[in-house]
């Protein structure tokens, strides 16, 4: 999106490595440490905690006991900070060594978890919401969540179910105000039965990469700081929605910018809003979700 620079020839500063591809696949995940240095994260932990337009856009979830959590989601592609992480080089070109296709921006979202908080992301996997879009194939997409600041077990970490991927799609069911945002219970408890919890416990900077059909979730924060996670969604040109469904995402292909281009300033702002007013989770009025 920057014109100074789409027409530079650029290369990743942290490409995936045949062993983190090989485990991501045998795995459904691969947990990338300093895939962005603590400095860049220093600048996108600002904006997360201070911008008034990320508030702004923040979508409200309530599950079935009343707790509340919400994502601030935009689509599009700008010339803010946060849609400048999701057009670096490295982030483009790991989705696109994931599926092995030309990859454009979907979406991204930021999940603040704030001090103490007791709601969670029930188990779900990402989809059966895009399959119902219309995207055929689910190895086609790449999902990166980074931490942008310290992410434990204690505040609530991102947490996958290694290689759930291989169950295929699992049925959903509606929670609180949500549609299909919770993988059926029966079916879970014997997920869980047989397939192994992980706590991707990362420092700033460390990132995930997730299949589409790896089931994932996050519990409460017990700590007094807030846990920031920003989750960046790429799906492969040719997986595109297959019926014209092309108003829920974005659909751009991207301009790679240069990895320095956090460090060098090529924004001009910390976050715009380009969700158009969609709520990606749920058909209620806005207010339903209210605490």
């Amino acid at each position: 999106m920057v014109s100074q620079t789409s027409q530079l020839a650029v290369s990743s500063i942290r490409p995936l490595t045949p062993d983190e591809l090989s485990f991501y696949h045998e795995n459904g995940y691969v947990i990338v440490r300093s895939f962005f240095s603590a400095e860049e994260m220093e600048q996108v932990k600002s904006v997360c905690m201070s911008d008034p337009n990320l508030e702004n856009a923040l979508k409200k979830v309530i599950d079935n006991e009343g707790r509340t959590w919400g994502a601030s989601v935009w689509s599009g592609l700008n010339h803010s900070l946060l849609s400048v992480v999701t057009q670096t080089t490295r982030m483009v070109e790991a989705a696109e060594a994931i599926t092995g296709e030309p990859c454009y921006f979907m979406y991204a979202k930021v999940v603040k978890k704030k001090p103490y908080d007791q709601s969670i992301a029930h188990w779900h996997q990402a989809y059966p919401a895009w399959h119902d879009e219309g995207c055929p194939f689910p190895d086609l997409f790449a999902t990166c969540s980074i931490a942008v600041n310290r992410s434990t077990k204690d505040n609530g970490c991102f947490q996958v179910i290694a290689k759930s991927h291989r169950l295929g799609r699992v049925d959903h069911v509606a929670e609180g105000n949500a549609n299909k945002v919770r993988c059926e219970p029966k079916r879970l408890a014997k997920i869980l039965e047989r397939y192994k919890v992980i706590d991707c416990e990362m420092e700033p900077g460390d990132a995930v990469f997730m299949h589409a059909n790896t089931i994932h979730g996050s519990q409460e924060n017990h700590t007094g700081d807030t846990r920031i996670l920003m989750h960046c969604h790429y799906n492969a040109m040719v997986n595109r929605p297959d019926h014209g469904n092309t108003y829920v995402h974005s659909n751009e292909p991207v301009q790679k910018l240069p990895d320095s281009a956090i460090q060098d300033g090529l924004y001009t702002s910390g976050f715009e809003n380009d969700s158009q007013g969609w709520n990606w989770y749920n058909e209620e009025p806005e207010d339903y979700a209210q605490q």
